[in-house]
């Protein structure tokens, strides 16, 4: 039988699992660099756990552009429901090889009026996928890919197996170190000048994970766009002008955002075409 590292390969090759990485439990204690408080440990809250192995798909920036729309609500619900059902699915791959393996929901709550009162999950993926070597934090606290910048969800499997068992390469473990040494995130307060709720620090001289973002400006301009049925909000994952996902679909210039006028004149066009389609989209769907 293959390695279950092996596994995931085959399920990354044919796109169901488009990203993947693995993170020792441990590590929560030992390289606890943004003071996570240890009843959010994976031992905390399955005391076998030895490896917390991080799934994730990436948000896809066309769709994400037209927020807020249902095609965006739409597009988020999808994501989840995948990762849920894939989490589940490696969990019973698991178990079937006598290993303890149980997956934990992608988000945690009951809803927006839930983190109303208190605003944090019985765990945090991004930090699992910080730990795992996927990527960096950034300003407003999310977590940056190369290839996706902040525009991915994640969720995360418990097993009670080490990453020998779990067949994975020494090099994959040692790229994971080199990749938390980096800084993804380059700074340049986008996701503030952009955010629709003003909930994001724009003080550049402030250190990121940025703990001055306004957490309750956020849910309640969340909350709003629930109401209408076009909630999450995404604005500030999709004007980062970090990952390679925006070469991929010629959009590297952030300035298309600047729906009221655009950034420099031979942009003009594209951007009304652009301005024209997301129009288009978020007039239909929402109550």
């Amino acid at each position: 039988m293959s390695s279950f590292y092996q596994f995931l390969l085959e399920k990354q090759e044919k796109s169901e699992i488009p990203v993947f990485g693995f993170a020792d439990a441990a590590s929560w204690e030992n390289e606890n660099d943004f003071s996570v408080p240890s009843e959010f440990f994976p031992t905390s809250l399955f005391p076998e756990t030895k490896t917390v192995i991080v799934i994730g798909v990436p948000v896809l920036l066309p769709i994400i552009e037209t927020t807020p729309s249902v095609y965006y609500n739409e597009h988020y619900k999808t994501l989840n429901a995948h990762l849920d059902a894939e989490a589940l699915k490696l969990s019973f791959f698991l178990n079937a090889q006598n290993l303890f393996a149980v997956p934990i929901s992608r988000d945690g709550y009951a809803g927006m009026e839930t983190i109303l009162k208190n605003p944090t999950a019985a765990f945090s993926h991004k930090h699992a996928a910080y730990h795992a070597g996927l990527g960096t934090f950034g300003r407003t606290n999310t977590l940056l890919t190369p290839d996706y910048g902040p525009r991915i969800r994640f969720t995360s499997i418990f097993t009670s197996a080490s990453a020998d068992e779990l067949g994975v390469p020494e090099e994959v473990l040692e790229k994971r170190q080199k990749i938390k040494k980096e800084n993804i995130c380059i700074n340049c307060t986008a996701c503030a000048r952009f955010c629709p709720a003003g909930a994001i620090s724009s003080n550049k001289s402030e250190s990121y994970p940025a703990e001055k973002m306004d957490k309750m400006k956020c849910i309640n301009h969340t909350l709003t766009l629930a109401a209408k049925g076009t909630a999450p909000c995404g604005i500030c994952i999709k004007v980062c002008p970090v990952g390679a996902d925006r070469k991929h679909f010629n959009r590297k210039n952030i300035g298309i955002y600047n729906e009221n006028k655009a950034e420099t004149p031979e942009n003009e066009l594209k951007n009304e075409k652009l301005i024209r389609s997301w129009a288009h989209i978020r007039k239909y769907g929402t109550k």
